[in-house]
């Protein structure tokens, strides 16, 4: 029987083999070259969808409605208005009733960090081009680094990439921030990126899970220190009672279809999601600190209830562990290097 298993083995191997044979360098330029093209044209698709859905007449959303969102609320700071109320003069938001009703639903920082932004007429405009800037930098630099496993998630992500440009939102740098969260993951900073991403988002907050875990205490406290420095500066420039206005307009908002709370009718579900997710990431973060930082990645993108297809858009920083040369798509026109090289490579980038 084990023989019998064993030779069943050696001929499929020895035909997967012939079926993959080396192809010329001028065909793997190629194909490499239609495997980006593939992941650029996919997501452009999307955006495109998303945009004439926005422009249809009987819809209530438009273009970048979530930068118009941010806009607005600068504005509102800049006029001495309130942040999570419309007042008279104010400029119009989205409001989604029986989902969510504030005219903001992020904590103040990110208003504080809009105020310049709508002081000055192009400060729209710049924000949507860092958000598309950003995030095809750190797309590309995936796919051309990370290679087939990159390209498969960008296009299995295609639509969130599409609605994401479409909307620019504030997740649009997050994919980037966990992709140096992980090329720097020996570095004290990092602690301010997670700092910041919760300050925003509040659920990266589970990335300190994965410090906990790994035993980053530096980073640990330097997240601590970054959070205290954007809550004050927060206060300072929204006023520190937006803070209590921002928890006031928690209780009326629903769980999203696509959130755990959504899809399983319970509330709670989501930040059990993301509690779980932290605690996790601390029980295996000694001897498994890859996936710890995966696991924290994961709890941060899906422990929210407020989970919109565009916040899946992180999900292509689960590559960043498998960028190396062993998997970079090959742009060379000599032969590369050996079957043997890229085994010997792989070997040294998994440890």
């Amino acid at each position: 029987m084990t023989r019998s298993v064993a030779a069943s083995w050696n001929g499929a191997r020895e035909a997967l083999i012939r079926w993959n044979r080396p192809v010329s360098p001028l065909t793997r330029v190629v194909l490499n070259a239609a495997l980006v093209g593939m992941v650029v044209v996919a997501a452009l698709l999307w955006v495109n969808a998303n945009i004439t859905y926005y422009n249809a007449p009987d819809n209530g959303m438009e273009p970048f409605t979530d930068v118009t969102t941010y806009l607005a609320a600068g504005e509102r700071l800049n006029a001495g208005h309130d942040l999570y109320r419309l007042g008279p003069g104010d400029r119009p938001v989205l409001q989604w009733p029986g989902l969510y009703t504030a005219p903001l639903l992020s904590p103040p920082p990110i208003a504080v960090l809009w105020r310049p932004l709508a002081a000055v007429d192009w400060g729209f405009v710049a924000w949507i081009v860092a958000t598309w800037v950003v995030l095809w930098a750190t797309i590309l630099f995936l796919v051309l680094r990370a290679g087939l496993w990159a390209v498969f998630l960008a296009v299995a992500l295609s639509h969130a990439i599409g609605e994401q440009l479409a909307v620019g939102n504030a997740n649009a740098f997050m994919p980037a921030v966990y992709v140096l969260l992980w090329r720097f993951r020996d570095r004290a900073w990092i602690g301010v990126l997670i700092a910041a991403a919760a300050s925003v988002k509040l659920a990266p907050i589970a990335m300190a899970g994965w410090l906990i875990g790994t035993r980053r205490w530096t980073a640990l406290a330097v997240t601590a220190i970054a959070g205290a420095v954007i809550f004050i500066l927060g206060g300072l420039g929204a006023g520190f009672g937006s803070y209590v206005e921002y928890l006031g307009t928690l209780g009326g908002n629903t769980p999203t279809n696509l959130s755990l709370s959504g899809q399983l009718g319970v509330p709670w579900a989501s930040y059990a999601l993301l509690g779980g997710g932290a605690l996790a990431a601390i029980a295996i973060g000694r001897r498994y600190p890859t996936a710890s930082w995966a696991i924290a990645l994961l709890a941060s993108v899906l422990g929210t209830p407020a989970l919109y297809a565009s916040g899946l858009v992180s999900l292509i920083a689960l590559a960043a562990p498998l960028v190396g040369p062993a998997r970079a798509l090959n742009w060379r026109m000599d032969a590369g290097p050996s079957k043997s090289v890229v085994a010997t490579l792989v070997r040294a980038e998994n440890g």
